[in-house]
């Protein structure tokens, strides 16, 4: 039981964050809608999503840590999975940021 509680609460740090920004950016895509010089809603969006996505690895990283310093190793076991559901996105996010072949030679 305790396991599962640790399950649902990362599932709920996980889905608030991203539910938000989905929300915000139908509100922010439909004024966009609407005005006569429309701007680049879009790539606002994407900076909030690499935010999210930074926080959120930083900080399963700092609970994993904590955890392996505390010896509740399957409790830190369940952060893996989120932390490579994370690590995909942020790297390629990373990639493009920098523009460098080097970083983006594994992703072509």
């Amino acid at each position: 039981m305790k396991i599962t509680r640790h399950i649902i609460i990362r599932i709920l740090v996980v889905a608030i964050p991203l539910l938000l920004l989905y929300f915000y950016s139908q509100m922010a895509i439909e004024a966009n809608r609407q005005r006569e010089h429309r701007t680049d809603v879009g790539l606002g969006i994407a900076f909030l999503f690499a935010f999210i996505l930074i926080i959120l690895l930083v900080g399963f990283i700092t609970d994993s840590l904590i955890r392996i310093y505390k010896e509740q190793y399957s409790i830190a076991l369940i952060n893996v999975p989120f932390l490579l559901l994370f690590l995909v996105p942020v790297l390629y996010i990373s990639c493009l940021f920098s523009g460098e072949i080097f970083y983006c030679k594994c992703f072509s």
